[in-house]
């Protein structure tokens, strides 16, 4: 502010000069700064990484009669203690009413709807997010707190900027209820005082970097990261249950992995985790609590020199490649398997870790869960994947899990289909939640089948949202905006057809829904151990998005299960039993799903290689029993796809179709192939061809 009243609102940009050193007199009027080099624009005052760094942080630059006139203006922005004064104790629960996903408050039910962003609700622009939301009758709303930015030392916590931020949401809507996410990544501190607790890679090369790539984060193997952040996280519940406000808040989600989701660091590039310390510890008390004895162990691994003090996790080779191509001989890979299962579980197992602490410190009155349960669009499987789904399923320490929906459907005319098996959680009795992170005609970048145009967003907020009602699943609005601070829904529009949704999803929880599905899909977790992460998981990955592909494409509902549930499932209401992975099974799954097939009651689907490993070896036998089909195993490559004629009973329905292709008029061969049918090199564009 000017002499006389006057406002001057001074923002950085390209015009700008900048320079690393600090010249004389640089800071008065008249210096000259010709010499000094343009500012270079990277992005909003959210652009990463500066967005994480703590709201406000401005200390240096203001004077302290400033800073408190600051703290009188957030103060303002806050609910005030008393406004929780007639709050009873809140009890929350996840689960469904007539069908439908619920969150049950104090014998209340209301949709498993929220609102998930990153908008700060120090700022107007934030502050209208929320509202937006508010008043579209959406009052469940799921802040986000990095756990490193409270923790300040060892045993030693700072929780002041996480409570503004929750008074701030409940200011904003005095209605509303919270689900804290709190991400559990360490502190640098702690990094530096656990050298020997870090992930690290077969892949060889420099640590640092993004998560999915060669991240430097603490081990999930590591019991000292388990313990230390355990006591963090109890703290940050601890702190949050005894204030006025933790009557607002009805449950709180951990966060780890790549983004929070769980998935392992490194696995979506391919570095092959995790090698470390750590790991490597752990691997080897889980070979013990397997096999008991050395010899126990050099059976099963047909090695005699292995032993439980030099036992390590297989480095790139043995994990990118199997003896039989795509699937991996028990007998002879067993050491592949066995780790794969082992870091699986420890993911599993530190999921579970958190959900105990929470129920233990809350006495179960509030509910947690979790990004698990990704199916579709996850090729390492075994890497980063969440094959222990059904486990954590049946575990009383988690109430839900959150997937975002398929990356690759997202485009106008494409299904927009679920990433997981929401039918498996359902079948559980445990909500599934869509993710629905849809890119807006508001977000500045083209990328995650952003929408060109409200018409088009308008069109992908109706298709995802009656996706989660078919597949009676919760939605989070969530909303990284344009620049990280939330927008993407920040249109009157968009937020009137997110209020007639909201409606939709109160009516849902009034009505009883029956099951109409006729079609089961089958898929088996289990079954991903068992394959390369080469040409297993590459075949494996097309096998699953192809398939969903043509079932969405049918237009029937279909439900998808976990090969684990069909003892529990209701079958006769379902005329198709597609089994979508069963490669793996045991004696009793083999005759499970040979028993349906020979009653006669489904038409049973049974694809690729169903039963032909055991958990001990590779069994043409069991295939043959499974399938019902007379069987032999070639050790030789052979194309996928098959020619039929045009006799051929299956082809009677089929009308003809011309097919065009391309004939070289000349090939000039290339010297060095010989006899080998291959080396021609032709011109596709040849005149006579052209």
């Amino acid at each position: 502010e000017m002499p006389g009243g006057r406002t001057v609102v001074i923002t950085s940009g390209g015009d700008w000069r900048v320079s690393r050193e600090a010249p004389e007199g640089w800071n008065r009027p008249g210096f000259d700064d010709g010499g000094w080099e343009p500012a270079q624009v990277l992005g909003s005052a959210f652009t990463k990484p500066w967005h994480e760094h703590p709201l406000f942080s401005t200390a240096p630059f203001i004077s302290e009669e400033e800073r408190e006139e600051y703290e009188r203006f957030v103060d303002g922005l806050m609910a005030p203690p008393e406004q929780f004064a007639d709050d009873p104790p809140l009890r929350a629960e996840a689960g469904f009413v007539n069908g439908a996903p619920a969150l049950t408050l104090n014998g209340e039910p209301r949709p498993l709807v929220m609102y998930r962003g990153l908008p700060d609700p120090a700022t107007e622009h934030g502050r209208r997010q929320i509202a937006n939301f508010r008043d579209a009758g959406v009052h469940l709303f799921c802040p986000y707190v990095r756990i490193a930015t409270c923790w300040t030392g060892p045993g030693e916590y700072d929780f002041s900027a996480l409570d503004r931020q929750l008074r701030m949401y409940l200011d904003v809507d005095p209605d509303a209820y919270l689900i804290v996410m709190v991400r559990l990544i360490q502190p640098e501190w702690w990094q530096e005082a656990h050298p020997d607790e870090m992930v690290d890679y077969a892949v060889p090369g420099e640590l640092g970097g993004d998560e999915a790539f060669r991240a430097v984060r603490a081990s999930m193997a590591s019991q000292a990261w388990l313990r230390d952040t355990g006591e963090a996280w109890r703290a940050l519940i601890e702190h949050v249950e005894a204030q006025p406000w933790g009557k607002r808040v009805a449950g709180y989600h951990p966060g780890y992995g790549i983004y929070s989701e769980w998935h392992y660091f490194g696995s979506w590039r391919d570095q092959y985790p995790d090698t470390g310390t750590a790991m490597t510890r752990r691997f080897r008390e889980w070979l013990r609590a397997k096999y008991a004895t050395d010899e126990a162990l050099q059976q099963a691994w047909a090695d005699p020199n292995v032993t439980f003090e030099s036992a390590r996790v297989p480095g790139v080779e043995p994990r990118k490649f199997s003896e039989l191509i795509a699937f991996r001989d028990p007998e002879m890979e067993q050491r592949v398997i066995d780790y794969y299962r082992c870091q699986q579980r420890v993911v599993a197992d530190a999921l579970e870790h958190f959900g105990r602490i929470l129920k233990d410190t809350t006495d179960g009155a509030k509910i947690c869960g979790a990004y698990y349960g990704y199916f579709y669009g996850v090729r390492p499987q075994t890497q980063g994947g969440h094959l222990e789904l059904q486990r954590l399923l049946e575990s009383p320490n988690l109430d839900y899990f959150v997937a975002p929906y398929s990356y690759s459907q997202r485009l106008m005319g494409q299904d927009g289909r679920l990433r997981s098996l929401a039918g498996a959680c359902r079948l559980a009795g445990k909500p599934h939640i869509l993710e629905g992170d849809i890119r807006t005609y508001l977000h500045s970048a083209n990328e995650y089948g952003r929408t060109d145009t409200l018409g088009q967003t308008l069109a992908a907020i109706t298709r995802e949202f009656s996706t989660s009602l078919i597949e009676r699943a919760g939605f989070w609005w969530v909303d990284f905006g344009p620049a990280g601070a939330g927008g993407w829904f920040d249109d009157p529009e968009i937020m009137w057809r997110a209020e007639g949704l909201q409606e939709v999803a109160e009516r849902a929880l009034e009505e009883p829904r029956g099951q109409t599905a006729q079609v089961a899909l089958v898929a088996d977790p289990e079954s991903f151990y068992y394959l390369s992460d080469g040409h297993g998981m590459d075949i494996a990955y097309r096998l699953v998005e192809e398939l969903g592909t043509e079932l969405y494409h049918t237009g029937a509902p279909f439900d998808a299960i976990h090969l684990d549930q069909l003892a529990q499932a209701d079958l006769d209401r379902y005329r198709v039993l597609v089994f979508l992975n069963a490669f793996m099974l045991d004696t009793d799954e083999a005759a499970a799903v040979r028993r349906l097939r020979e009653d006669g009651e489904h038409a049973v689907v049974l694809l690729w290689a169903p039963g032909l490993l055991t958990p001990e070896r590779v069994s043409v036998e069991q295939a043959e029993a499974v399938t019902g089909i007379g069987l032999e195993l070639l050790e030789q490559w052979l194309p996928n796809r098959i020619d039929a004629r045009a006799e051929d009973p299956l082809m009677g329905d089929l009308a003809p179709q011309t097919a065009y292709d391309l004939r070289p008029a000349d090939e000039t061969r290339i010297a060095g192939f010989g006899d080998a049918g291959r080396g021609a090199w032709y011109n596709p564009r040849d005149e006579e061809t052209m």
